[in-house]
C-alpha cells in the first residue's frame, strides 16, 4: 500500500526505537552522500551499520542530515566495537539454547542449540553474543555460556592448514552447498549429498577448500566429519540413506511448501504447493514425502503435512447420528478438562480441535479404543477412556448461570451455529459471524448463552475465542504493546509475520491481535472496516483512546485502503512505505483528508 505523499515519520519516533545489527557483512564502501529521501535509519539499514554506530562515526547528536552530506561508514575508531566487542574465547551452552535473529527475547528463534556445544563468539553487544552454529548465525544469552576448561578444547579449524601432501578424507554431515569462494554469498558449483566422501586440500578457517569428483571449490568446515576407514575393493563402501517405503496417505500443507527433485534441500525447486491444500503421498523417505500436484511431482518435508480425517480400522459398535443417536441408551460425555480432537486414531496424529469436560458429542462410530466425532464442519479422533457414557438424555437440559460478561471479550473465529438447548445436537436457531462478537449473558459448563440481535440460545465454548479473562481495554493496550516492538522494520505487501521481514498494514493488525490473545482472520481493510470485526464503526467525529481502530480511504485505492492503531486520541502507529511508525493526523494533512472512522475492539 502506497503512502508515500502523506507518510513522513518524525525523528522522535524513530530516536525511540533501539537498532540491532544483524548483518553477517559489512559493506566496503568508506563513505555515503546523502540522497534525496535517505534517512539515518535507511542508510544504517543499506550498509548494515547500527544507527547509533553510525552517528558515532560521524559525530552526530541529533538524526538530522543534509542533502549532500557524506558520511562515514567505516574507519572511525568509535565504530563497531563500541556498540558491540569482538570476541574469540571459545564458550560451551550450559543449556538447550535458543539462537535468535538478534539481541533480545523478543526476536524470532532461529534454532535450539544442544547443552554441551562448543560456541566461538563473534562479538557481544550487552548481555547477548553473536555466534554461528549449523550454518546459522545469530544471538544467545550469555547467561548460557560457560568456559571452556583448558583440558577438553579442541583444536580450531581456524589454526589449521592441511597440505597437500597431508590430503584427508571427510563425509558431508548433510546436503551441502560447494561454493566457489570462502563466502555464502558466492556461487554453488553444485550441492554435495548427506554421506558423500570429498578431500581435504586446505583448512581455511571456517572453510574447507575441497575436491569433490572432478570438482573443487568451498564448504563450511562445521558440515564435515572424518571419513570411516576405506574399505576393501571387494566390499565397497554404500552411504546410508534413508529408507524409502510406499504409503498411500493424504496430507494437507500448512504452510506454502516447497516441492524438491529428492528427499532434502539441497534439491531442485519443482514447484510450490499453498497452505491449505490436500496432497496424496505414494512414497516416504524419512522425513520427506513423495507427493503430486497439479501434475507436478517431487518431495516435501513432512513437518509441514497434517493428515486428512480418516475413518479407525474396522469399526465396532457403530453409534450412527448426532450425541450417539443410532445409541438408544446413552450419550457420550467429555470426562477431562481437556481433550484433544485428532486427525485420526492415534496420540501421534495432528490435533485438529479440542473440546471440554461436560461437553456431549456427535459420535460417528467407536473402534480400538477410539471414538470418531463430528466437530464443525469435519470429523476427528477422541481416546475414549476420557469420554464417560452417561444415560441416554440426561444431558439435554443443563442449568445455566446468568451474570455480566464483557461483550468485547467472546469472540467466533468463524461461523458457528446458535442451538436452542445447551447441547449439540439441538435444534439450530441462529449462526454467529465469522469474527463476530457475542453478547454472552450465560454459561453452563459446555455451552455460552447469547443474545445475538434478539435471538436466544446456546454457543460451544469450543467455537468461542475468550481474551484470558482480562478487559477489553487491557486487550486494546496489549496490541499497542506488540505493535511497539517492530517500530522500524520495513513494509512488507501482504505480510503479517515478522518471520518475513516486516508487515503491511493490515497484516501487523492481524498479527497484534492475535498475540495478544484475540483471535481474528487474516483479511484486508475493507473486509475489516465493512465487516463484523472488532464492532461497528465509528464516524471521524468520534474521540478515539489507546488502542483504538483508525481507518482511511482513497490511498493507494479508492475506499477503504489503509489503518493503524491508536497510542493516543491523536497519533497512531501503522505499517506505510517506509516501515513501521508514527503518525499524527492534526498536523499531516494527507492522513486528516482521507479519515473515514474508527473502530473500538
Amino acid at each position: 500500500m502506497d503512502h508515500k505523499s502523506g507518510l513522513i515519520y518524525s525523528f522522535a519516533a524513530f530516536a525511540a526505537v533501539s537498532v540491532i545489527a544483524q548483518a553477517d557483512e559489512v559493506s566496503a564502501a568508506s563513505t555515503h552522500i546523502v540522497r534525496t529521501g535517505d534517512t539515518l535509519w535507511s542508510i544504517s539499514q543499506q550498509h548494515h551499520i547500527p544507527l547509533a554506530t553510525l552517528k558515532s562515526m560521524n559525530n552526530l547528536t541529533t538524526d538530522r542530515i543534509a542533502i549532500g552530506q557524506t558520511l562515514h561508514l567505516a574507519g572511525s575508531p568509535t565504530g563497531l566495537t563500541k556498540a558491540s566487542t569482538a570476541v574469540s574465547k571459545n564458550r560451551v551452552t550450559t543449556a538447550s539454547l535458543n539462537l535468535r535473529k538478534a539481541a533480545g527475547t523478543w526476536h524470532d528463534v532461529l534454532l535450539t542449540i544442544p547443552k554441551g556445544q562448543v560456541l566461538t563468539p563473534l562479538r557481544t553487544n550487552g548481555a547477548w553474543s553473536q555466534v554461528t552454529f549449523n550454518g546459522k548465525i545469530g544471538w544467545v544469552h550469555n547467561d548460557y555460556l560457560g568456559t571452556v576448561k583448558a583440558a577438553t578444547t579442541k583444536p580450531t579449524a581456524s589454526t589449521s592448514t592441511v597440505s597437500p601432501a597431508a590430503q584427508s578424507t571427510s563425509q558431508t554431515t548433510v546436503n551441502l552447498n560447494l561454493r566457489a569462494s570462502k563466502s555464502t554469498k558466492a556461487n554453488v558449483l553444485v550441492t554435495i549429498p548427506k554421506g558423500k566422501t570429498v578431500t581435504i586440500l586446505k583448512v581455511e578457517g571456517s572453510w574447507s577448500h575441497i575436491k569433490y569428483g572432478s570438482t573443487t571449490g568451498f564448504v563450511a568446515t562445521t558440515y564435515l566429519k572424518k571419513a570411516a576407514a576405506t574399505p576393501s575393493p571387494s566390499q565397497p563402501a554404500t552411504p546410508a540413506a534413508p529408507k524409502e517405503e510406499s504409503v498411500n496417505q493424504a496430507f494437507v500443507t500448512t504452510a506454502n511448501l516447497n516441492v524438491r527433485k529428492g528427499a532434502g534441500i539441497g534439491f531442485a525447486l519443482v514447484t510450490t504447493i499453498p497452505n491449505g491444500a490436500t496432497v496424496q503421498a505414494t512414497k516416504q523417505s524419512g522425513t520427506w514425502y513423495y507427493v503430486t500436484y497439479n501434475g507436478k511431482s517431487g518431495y516435501v518435508s513432512a513437518g509441514y503435512l497434517k493428515q486428512t480425517t480418516t475413518a479407525p480400522s474396522a469399526p465396532v459398535a457403530p453409534n450412527l447420528g448426532d450425541a450417539g443417536a443410532g445409541n438408544t441408551s446413552v450419550d457420550y460425555v467429555v470426562n477431562t478438562p481437556s481433550l484433544n480432537v485428532r486427525a485420526s486414531a492415534s496420540t501421534s496424529s495432528a490435533i485438529v480441535g479440542s473440546v471440554k469436560a461436560g461437553q456431549t458429542l456427535r459420535v460417528v462410530q467407536t473402534a480400538n479404543g477410539w471414538h470418531q466425532i463430528y466437530i464443525g464442519n469435519t470429523t476427528g479422533f477422541v481416546a475414549a477412556s476420557f469420554v464417560k457414557e452417561v444415560p441416554k438424555g440426561s444431558t439435554t437440559a443443563p442449568t445455566w448461570v446468568s451474570g455480566s460478561f464483557d461483550s468485547h471479550t467472546f469472540y467466533t473465529a468463524s461461523p458457528a451455529a446458535i442451538r436452542a438447548q445447551a447441547n449439540d445436537s439441538s435444534q439450530v436457531v441462529g449462526s454467529t459471524l465469522r469474527g463476530g462478537l457475542l453478547n454472552v449473558v450465560g454459561e453452563t459448563a459446555t455451552h455460552y448463552r447469547v443474545n445475538e440481535n434478539g435471538t436466544q440460545g446456546f454457543v460451544a465454548k469450543a467455537f468461542v475465542t475468550q481474551v484470558n479473562g482480562q478487559t477489553a481495554q487491557a486487550t486494546r493496550l496489549a496490541t499497542i504493546a506488540v505493535a511497539k516492538k517492530y517500530v522500524g522494520t520495513p513494509y512488507i505487501w501482504a505480510s503479517s509475520s515478522p518471520v518475513n521481514g516486516g508487515f503491511d498494514c493490515s497484516g501487523i493488525i492481524y498479527y497484534a491481535f492475535n498475540q495478544a490473545g484475540v483471535s481474528i482472520p487474516r483479511t484486508n481493510v475493507a473486509n475489516y472496516w465493512a465487516g463484523s470485526y472488532f464492532g461497528p464503526q465509528l464516524d471521524k467525529s468520534f474521540v478515539p483512546q489507546a488502542g483504538d481502530l483508525v481507518f482511511f480511504e482513497n490511498t493507494y485505492t479508492a475506499g477503504p485502503s489503509h489503518m493503524g492503531i491508536m497510542v493516543d486520541a491523536d497519533t497512531f502507529i501503522h505499517a506505510g512505505t517506509f516501515g513501521l511508525g508514527y503518525n499524527q493526523i492534526s498536523k499531516e494533512p494527507y492522513w486528516k483528508s482521507r479519515l473515514i472512522g474508527y473502530k473500538r475492539p
